[in-house]
């Protein structure tokens, strides 16, 4: 098969490589799409703190099960249609003994730390597979991760009916979280972003923007909402000015939703955070649970949104790098993806 193998920081070679091998338990996928994420470009320059090397990246994929290798009944068949949780857990630290798997003080991910999905064919433990419905085409059927981290960002942040929210970075994981707010009864949703085709994006898809790079962003909040600030903020930017907006732009009682895993450190007023009795929310990945509902609510919201504007380019396997390099450089609108087969 053919795959993009990063062989050391910053060296991703499109190249010829066996097949992986079944072990009990596992399934071939044969990789329809593979997304290309803000957290490959930090394992491919060496910035993922837990990341190794040499590894097939990409850990969004869409495929069809190709071989499944069990001594016991599975609900899955050959030619399903299904999505990968890649999350792999040890199970024996005190996280996943709670049942907190997804914060595994081990954990490991497929793309990340084992082989993934920037390949003809990957595989996966059959217990992580996922079916996506036949209703939504393989582009869209690609969006499936991003929509798991939406929606147990959205779950973790406690956003209730008729609440406010404010998401800072109109990015592909920006823009999941405001449908996956919207779709979780928030009565306003609001994107802030400096990129203008970004906030295009935005736009079409009807959400209300704040465009950072031509007005002051928190003088449009205060004009927005009568200087009360959102009930919930997401800051999904990872830049300093979007860090430092956070506590400005959020109600009293209020809570934020940082997602940046990585970057430089900002130097960040706390006493803000208790002078309001603000709450600051962890987020990372997705419980399995959470996996299944981002699938659904995948599902439901491609009823609701046009969510092939989600999906900005489609480029070939052999051109991973040309995806890479687009990231890097912020000339992507939105998600990129890469068409492992024919």
């Amino acid at each position: 098969m053919i795959a993009a193998m990063l062989e050391d920081w910053e060296k991703l070679v499109v190249k010829e490589m066996d097949r992986p091998v079944l072990h009990e338990g596992e399934a071939l996928i044969k990789v329809l799409y593979a997304g290309v994420c803000g957290s490959d470009i930090a394992v491919y320059s060496g910035k993922h703190p837990t990341a190794t090397v040499p590894v097939v990246v990409g850990h969004e994929i869409i495929g069809t099960i190709e071989d499944i290798h069990s001594d016991k009944p599975v609900g899955f068949h050959i030619g399903d249609r299904v999505t990968v949780d890649p999350l792999i857990s040890c199970g024996t630290c005190e996280a996943c003994k709670k049942g907190f798997y997804h914060v595994c003080r081990n954990l490991k991910l497929l793309g990340i730390h084992e082989n993934g999905g920037y390949a003809q064919y990957t595989k996966a433990s059959v217990d992580k597979l996922v079916k996506v419905s036949d209703r939504l085409p393989d582009p869209v059927a690609a969006l499936s991760e991003p929509f798991a981290v939406g929606f147990h960002v959205v779950s973790r942040s406690g956003l209730k009916l008729g609440d406010t929210a404010l998401i800072v970075g109109a990015g592909p994981i920006g823009m999941v979280i405001a449908i996956a707010a919207k779709a979780a009864g928030a009565f306003r949703v609001v994107i802030s972003e400096i990129n203008e085709r970004r906030l295009a994006l935005a736009k079409s898809l009807g959400f209300e923007t704040i465009d950072s790079g031509k007005t002051d962003a928190l003088a449009a909040v205060n004009e927005m909402t009568g200087e009360s600030g959102f009930d919930v903020v997401f800051e999904v930017s990872g830049s300093r000015a979007g860090i430092l907006l956070t506590t400005d732009a959020c109600k009293i009682r209020g809570t934020i939703v940082p997602l940046n895993l990585s970057g430089a450190p900002v130097e960040f007023m706390l006493g803000k955070v208790s002078f309001k009795e603000m709450r600051v929310i962890g987020t990372r990945v997705y419980p399995y649970m959470d996996f299944v509902g981002g699938v659904k609510l995948l599902e439901r919201m491609a009823e609701v949104y046009d969510l092939n504007k989600l999906i900005t380019d489609i480029l070939p396997l052999h051109e991973a790098q040309r995806a890479i390099d687009s990231m890097k450089s912020g000339t992507n609108v939105s998600k990129i993806l890469l068409k492992c087969n024919d």
